[in-house]
Formats: structure tokens, sequence, C-alpha cells
């Protein structure tokens, strides 16, 4: 079975299928009179139940006892194709931080007018996210040109934890500009989805440092990606829609290469003679 192939498709169907579900709920089950979700809407529970059974799938399907432990064994890939993907990710994120920090900026201006209205945190935090996301991005693109390179680069290694680390930033932007939200539901995917993709990249850096968790990289990494579509259809601001779609892809890229790497089967001929061998790679990274 082509794990690697089946996997990320299956993500990518469970966030179409839960960005269908989710407008259901939303066209169904919101009462805008109220600003509250009816209870037990039938949506809510198929929504609930995919979730679960993505999450039990994914689970189960990237338990593997042996695989790479280093960064190159695992996500490297001459491919052109993953590389694209990559710079995606960078141009979608530098995109979002430039539309975090536009609406920090507004927030600050709220802020001063009406100090007494407003909190300085809220936009702080979101021009904060913004930045680190621009950096971020740049981050994910480096760490796709090693894989695709097949050589470490200290800089970049250096920069690996940026995404994590913006990644934590935005989940507690996200909490600030929806505290004070009564209604759980309207952003709960969100910040689950956030979570989830932070500990995705937070565990694909980990490749970099000594610390390899191979199962849990792939599993934030697809459930995340999963979760980041779906929530796509609360139809959020610029910034949060770029950035969950930045991460999701960058996550399932990322994941697509690890099961390939830890479940086969191997690269193409044409593809493998452009790897280093095994000891060049140990010594570089050391």
């Amino acid at each position: 079975m082509r794990k690697d192939l089946i996997l990320p498709a299956l993500a990518l169907a469970g966030g179409a299928g839960g960005f269908f579900l989710r407008r259901r709920h939303w066209a169904g089950a919101y009462q805008p009179e109220l600003g509250l979700f009816a209870s037990g809407a039938p949506s809510l529970w198929a929504l609930l139940g995919l979730a679960a059974l993505l999450a039990l799938a994914f689970l189960l399907l990237t338990r593997a006892k042996e695989g790479p432990e280093d960064f190159l064994p695992a996500f490297g890939n001459p491919g052109a194709g993953q590389m694209a993907v990559f710079a995606a990710a960078w141009l979608l994120l530098m995109f979002a931080g430039a539309a975090g920090v536009v609406d920090g900026i507004r927030g600050l201006r709220l802020w001063r007018s009406a100090p007494e209205m407003y909190q300085m945190s809220v936009p702080a935090a979101r021009m904060l996210s913004g930045g680190l996301c621009a950096l971020a991005g740049f981050s994910i693109l480096f760490m796709g040109r090693m894989a695709y390179r097949g050589e470490l680069n200290d800089a970049a290694c250096r920069l690996a934890p940026l995404p994590a680390l913006a990644g934590v930033v935005w989940l507690f932007s996200a909490h600030l500009q929806s505290g004070i939200e009564p209604e759980l539901l309207k952003y709960g995917f969100q910040l689950a989805a956030i979570c989830l993709l932070t500990l995705a990249h937070y565990y694909t850096a980990g490749f970099l440092f000594g610390r390899a968790c191979r199962q849990r990289a792939m599993f934030f990494s697809l459930l995340g990606g999963a979760l980041g579509l779906l929530s796509l259809a609360d139809r959020p601001d610029l910034f949060t829609a770029s950035a969950l779609l930045a991460y999701s892809l960058s996550a399932l890229n990322f994941a697509k290469a690890l099961l390939r790497s830890t479940f086969g089967p191997p690269l193409p001929k044409r593809l493998e003679g452009r790897m280093p061998p095994a000891e060049e790679e140990h010594a570089d990274g050391a």
C-alpha cells in the first residue's frame, strides 16, 4: 500500500469533506440573531465523526518500528514537485505576514484613538504573529531547498524552529482575537488546526536536532493539514486564511516525504542518483 500517496490524499479528501460539512453547519445551524449555533445539529455530529475517523486512521496507519532518524534521509527528495509546494507555502506566508502587520497597524490606530475601548495586546500580537509568519516562510523555503538539494545548511538549520515559534505566537494571537467570543464553535476548529500544525512543524524541525519522532510528525502533519483545510470554511480574515493554507500545504508536503522514506517505495533511479551518500549526509550534519 502506497501510504505516501493514500494518506495525504485521505487528508486532502477529509479536509474537503470537512469544509463542505462545516459550510452546511454554518448555513443550517447558525442563528445570527442570537450569535449561537443550534445544539444537536446533524452536520456538527457528522463533522466531529469525520475528524475522529481521520484521527484514528492516521494514528493507526502511521505506526512504524523503523525509519529515518535524520532530516535528509527522512525528507530528502530532488523532485521538483515537492520544492514547488514549499515555494507556494513561502509565498502564502509572505502574504500572511504582510496582512498580519497591516491588521496590527490598523488595530493600534484604533487603540490610540480610543484606548478605553480597545486592548493594545490584540493588534500587537497580530503584528508579531505576522512578522514571524514571514520569517517562517523563509524557514520552510530553506528547509525545502535542503531536502531538494540533499545537503544541509547551517543557517537554514538555525531557522528551522521558526515555523513552530510562529505557530505558538499565532495561536496566542488567535486566542486573543476570539477569547471574548462565547460561542466556541465559531473558532474552535481554527484553534485546533493551528495547534496541530504548530506541533507538526515542531516535530519536523526535531529531525535536525536529534529529536526525531516519526509517528508524531506524520500524525500531526496529516491531521493538522486536514483540519487546516476544514477551517477555511469559517471564512477567516486574509491573514488567518493564508497562514492556514500555507501551514497545511507545507505540513502535508513534509508528511508525504516522511511517509515515503518510512514505508517506501524508494525514489526513482533517475532521482536517486542525485541524493548524496549517507556518509556525506552525516558528515554534513555533524
